[in-house]
């Protein structure tokens, strides 16, 4: 994180003592996220914190604007989002360590919770979301193959425009073992990995001061199943470990990826590769 400073000079003998320095924190776009932008169009300008993105059955890919170092700030976003399967429009970020990936995902056309372990729910900026977990083991991430522990916060009333307080979704995750601090990266993105979409979207830090939170831990039965986004940066992926077997899968549901123990068969429409980690009922 940049910082300024800005020093109170004053001359005259009848200053009993100088102004305090102060330190004002850069708030500006520093940071572009672009893993397979090129199968999305992706269209950025970093300066005005605008990008846009449209995508026809793509591999994986993540795309957005934020910052080098992530903190529990409040992040403002604006713009359009549309997208038939398979994708997030989220805040998204790691932290260094524990080493752990994040996910405030605002709308989507897939659930992560779908393959998670919902462990609580939390009121913020004029929503409810559910909470869920996941331990990714021997995946790649940002220091290379590794273990380690995702958390995603879903929105139940989607939205395309808004603030995501981010110290409200910190604070609910300690619960569940989050451990906020030595952040990496933090964005808000497009991911996609298949099916059809497009977004346009502004992003900015907004002031402090808003939204409103409330925590509530569940003991949700866990499922086995991990969260299908695949590889969110060059060296990250969120490989399914595995998954409930039994009676073929639904429409868009998954049907195959590495490391997927469930269903390979569709109940209605026919299980297409949407990259190595899924594999989805169409």
């Amino acid at each position: 994180m940049k910082y300024t400073t800005v020093i109170a000079a004053l001359a005259g003998a009848a200053i009993a003592s100088p102004v305090p320095e102060v330190e004002k924190r850069a708030t500006a776009i520093n940071y572009v996220q672009n893993y397979n932008g090129n199968l999305a169009n992706f269209k950025y300008n970093e300066a005005a914190g605008t990008y846009s993105a449209s995508w026809n059955n793509p591999g994986d890919f993540v795309v957005g604007l934020g910052w080098t170092t992530g903190s529990p700030r409040n992040i403002a976003f604006s713009g359009s989002y549309t997208s038939n399967q398979g994708s997030y429009y989220a805040v998204y970020g790691w932290l260094n360590s524990p080493l752990t990936e994040y996910y405030v995902v605002e709308n989507y056309s897939y659930d992560p919770c779908n393959g998670g372990t919902q462990v609580g729910s939390l009121t913020s900026d004029g929503s409810s979301y559910k909470i869920c977990t996941h331990t990714q083991v021997n995946q790649p991430s940002i220091v290379g193959t590794s273990t380690f522990g995702q958390y995603f916060s879903v929105r139940a009333t989607k939205r395309t425009s808004g603030t995501v307080t981010m110290a409200n979704h910190f604070n609910a995750w300690k619960a569940s073992g989050f451990q906020p601090g030595n952040y990496n990266y933090q964005v808000f993105a497009v991911e996609a990995f298949s099916g059809t979409g497009s977004a346009s979207v502004t992003v900015s830090e907004a002031a402090a001061g808003s939204g409103s939170t409330s925590v509530a831990p569940t003991s949700a039965a866990p499922t086995s199943a991990a969260p299908t986004s695949a590889a969110p940066t060059s060296v990250a992926s969120s490989t399914p470990s595995s998954a409930p077997t039994g009676a073929c899968s639904a429409l868009y549901g998954q049907c195959g990826g590495q490391g997927w123990n469930g269903p390979t068969c569709c109940s209605s429409g026919s299980c297409k590769v949407g990259n190595p980690y899924y594999s989805q009922c169409l």
